[in-house]
């Protein structure tokens, strides 16, 4: 448990982040509805949930066969001196422990089928459950009984027409999309919908800006994933860099210009609904910029996990909404941020403890 499923979760927590976000911050109670109807009263309702949790399964399998392969995990192989039974049985437990989220949206689906007298059409979800957990069962059986002490995959590598760039930002970007491409999708398919939401909801009525900047920061502030990732391929993966004389404000410039650049997808979606005008969509680009660099900036304050920074980004969330609110020019929150950011970093940089990942 400790070992496999709870790195899981840390390892994936960006991922789960911006899941939660979509689900519970950018869908209503009326949308879960009528997807759990949907699942339980179409034709091919529980053929499509099927699908979803078996894609679920996969990522999960794909991380048990890959973890184990790891030198630092060689010691997982002799849990093969248990008996059969109590292997199986640890195995089986320790599915249940990955399928959790699964496990929390079957309990609502028989909650819905319950108040709609549907009962008798949630039997297939008990099937999926004990198949897919017998998967992860079998493929962590499997796994133990060919060891593999390490990993001798090499990855197929594109050889492309053209020398990679020697760029400090390419090689950063580059790792997200490479190592984390499932979370920079997530993390940009939440924030893109908070962003179409938003300018959807903004041309109903002559609001001001006040309302897609609370929309904007929100779906700016799904990027913390990323922001985070991005401080672990520096301080945990590349560490050499620090050794590179280069001075903290040449540094913070480029942590600057690359986060501008993972936030532009969602600022181009501004452009192109055409609700809000260039001069007011670049001062919520620059609070949505201002407030993850903030946030990346206090990790190296206080190197923590992200599931640890998810209060106090809430929180900061919460004060950010009551600034807008009460009218705060929205370009000098933008410019605080920025600065309160290039401080936080410039003083806490030098003095980072890199803790072990």
């Amino acid at each position: 448990m400790l070992s496999t499923v709870q790195a899981f979760f840390r390892q994936r927590a960006g991922m789960f982040f911006v899941l939660l976000a979509i689900l519970f911050g950018f869908m209503g109670a009326s949308e879960h509805y009528g997807f759990a109807l949907f699942f339980l009263t179409d034709a091919l309702g529980m053929f499509y949930l099927a699908v979803i949790w078996t894609c679920y399964t996969i990522l999960c399998c794909h991380f048990i066969n890959n973890l184990w392969t790891q030198p630092e995990y060689a010691f997982i192989y002799q849990t093969r001196i248990w008996p059969d039974h109590l292997r199986l049985g640890r195995y089986f437990l320790m599915a249940l422990a990955f399928l959790q989220p699964i496990l929390f949206y079957s309990f609502y689906l028989g909650d819905i089928a319950r108040q709609d007298k549907l009962l008798h059409k949630i039997w297939p979800i008990f099937i999926f459950y004990i198949l897919l957990s017998l998967t992860i069962t079998l493929l962590a059986e499997w796994r133990i009984r060919n060891p593999q002490m390490f990993s001798s995959r090499t990855k197929s590598t594109t050889v492309w027409p053209f020398p990679r760039p020697v760029s400090w930002i390419y090689w950063s970007i580059e790792w997200l999309v490479r190592e984390k491409g499932l979370t920079v999708l997530c993390c940009k398919t939440g924030a893109i919908g908070v962003v179409v939401c938003t300018l959807i909801y903004y041309q109903t009525d002559d609001y001001d800006i006040r309302l897609p900047a609370i929309g904007f920061s929100l779906a700016y502030l799904l990027n913390i994933g990323l922001s985070f990732e991005h401080f672990f391929w520096e301080n945990g993966i590349w560490l050499w860099n620090r050794s590179l004389p280069v001075s903290a404000s040449s540094r913070f410039s480029r942590i600057v210009l690359i986060h501008a650049l993972l936030l532009m997808p969602e600022t181009l979606i501004g452009l192109r609904y055409q609700v809000v005008s260039v001069s007011e969509l670049t001062q919520l680009y620059g609070l949505g910029l201002a407030s993850v660099l903030l946030f990346h900036a206090c990790l190296y304050k206080n190197s923590r996990s992200l599931e640890d920074t998810l209060k106090p980004v809430l929180s900061g969330f919460f004060i950010l909404t009551l600034l807008i609110l009460y009218k705060v020019p929205v370009w000098g929150i933008a410019g605080a941020g920025l600065m309160g950011s290039y401080y936080v970093f410039t003083r806490y940089y030098s003095s980072t403890h890199i803790r072990p990942w």
